[in-house]
C-alpha cells in the first residue's frame, strides 16, 4: 500500500518525542525501522540528523512536503515538526534499519563551540536548521557514509566524526525546505500550553507530582487533560513522568557518592522496588548493573592508555 499521505496541514498537531539522554554519550545515535513508533510526526527539543538508508516515500519538515528515496539526508533544528513515511505495498511489510538518526542538544553544541573558535564555521548551518536543511551537494553521499561509519565506531572516535561532519555539512549545498514564516504560524496558543506543561513537568518530576492536580492547573478534568496529554506527546502522564525519573537516575548513578537507595528519593521515588522495576523495564538492567557498567567503562578507558604504552614496548623489542 502506499500513499496517498496527508499534508503537512492535514497531520494536526505534532507529538512531542521525549528523547531520554544517556549521561555517558553527548548525543544519541541509532537506526530505527518503518513502521516503528518512532517513525511518527513529531518534534523534540534536539537537533536531528536524519538518513533513510532503504525505501521510497513522503516525508514532511514543517509545512513542506516531498519524495524521498536512499540516501536523503536532513537536519532539523530544534522543535521543527518532522516525518518520513515509506512507500509500502502491504500493510503488514516492515523495513527493517530504514533510518538512521543522529540526534544532540544545542547546549553540547553551543558549549563545544565556544571552546573551539574553529567551528564557527557552522553557525549558518546550525542557524539554517530551523527551516530545516537538505543537502544536495555531491558531498552529501560522503556525509552519509560518515554517519552511517559513527555505528561501528567507540565512543571518542565517534566525538570526533560529529565534529568532522558538522564541519563538512556546512561546506556543502543544501536547500531549505520550510517557508520562511513557518514558525510563526507554528507557534499557536496550544504549542505555548503544551510547552508550558512540559517546562513544568521537567522542573518537579522528582516531587510528588500529580495529574489531577496538573489538569486542575490547566483548567481540566482529569480525563480531558489525560487524552489532551497523550495526543500531545504520545504517552500518558505517568509514562511521561517515569521516563523523566529515570533519565535522571542515571546521571545520578555516575556519582559515586550516593547509594542506589539515595537516587531512589532523588528521582522522585519513594518506593525502592518500584524504582528498581521501573529502571529494568526502560533500560534493561536495574541500577546495581547499570552503575556498575559505568564503572567497567571508566576502567577499560583509564586502562587503554597503558595498553597502547605497552603494545609500543612490545613492538620496539621485536625490532
Amino acid at each position: 500500500m502506499s500513499g496517498p499521505y496527508p499534508r503537512p496541514d492535514e497531520l494536526g498537531e505534532p507529538v512531542y518525542e521525549n528523547i531520554a539522554h544517556d549521561p555517558r554519550h553527548s548525543f544519541y545515535w541509532h537506526t530505527h525501522g518503518f513502521p516503528s513508533p518512532l517513525a511518527k510526526w513529531n518534534f523534540h527539543p534536539e537537533y536531528e540528523l536524519h538518513l533513510i538508508r532503504h525505501s521510497y516515500g513522503h516525508y514532511m519538515v514543517g509545512d513542506y512536503a516531498g519524495r524521498f528515496g536512499p540516501g536523503n539526508l536532513v537536519l532539523v533544528g530544534p522543535n521543527l515538526p518532522h516525518a518520513w513515511f515509506s512507500d509500502l505495498l502491504h500493510d503488514d511489510d516492515v523495513i527493517e534499519q530504514r533510518d538512521v538518526v543522529l540526534q544532540f542538544r544545542g547546549e553540547w553544541l553551543e558549549s563545544l563551540m565556544r571552546l573551539c573558535p574553529e567551528l564557527r564555521r557552522v553557525e549558518r548551518l546550525i542557524q539554517d536548521t530551523g527551516r530545516g536543511v537538505l543537502f544536495t551537494g555531491a558531498d552529501a553521499q560522503d556525509a552519509a557514509s560518515r554517519l552511517e561509519a559513527m555505528g561501528h565506531q567507540d565512543d571518542v572516535a565517534r566525538v570526533s566524526t560529529l565534529i568532522e561532519l558538522l564541519g563538512r555539512l556546512a561546506r556543502n549545498d543544501y536547500r531549505l525546505l520550510t517557508s520562511p514564516d513557518y514558525h510563526l504560524r507554528h507557534a499557536g496558543v496550544r504549542s505555548e500550553q503544551v510547552d508550558a506543561i512540559l517546562q513544568h513537568l521537567h522542573r518537579h518530576f522528582n516531587r510528588h507530582i500529580s495529574m489531577t492536580a496538573v489538569a486542575r492547573w490547566q483548567g481540566m478534568t482529569p480525563s480531558t487533560f489525560s487524552r489532551f496529554f497523550k495526543q500531545a506527546t504520545g504517552d500518558t502522564f505517568v509514562a511521561f513522568v517515569r521516563r523523566l525519573r529515570i533519565d535522571h537516575a542515571c546521571r545520578l548513578l555516575l556519582d559515586p557518592r550516593y547509594s542506589v537507595a539515595d537516587v531512589c528519593f532523588m528521582a522522585g521515588y519513594s518506593n525502592l522496588s518500584n524504582f528498581n522495576r521501573h529502571f529494568r523495564r526502560l533500560t534493561g538492567t536495574t541500577p546495581r548493573e547499570y552503575r556498575q557498567s559505568l564503572a567497567e567503562d571508566a576502567a577499560a578507558h583509564a586502562a587503554e592508555p597503558g595498553r597502547r604504552a605497552a603494545t609500543r614496548r612490545a613492538a620496539s623489542h621485536s625490532l
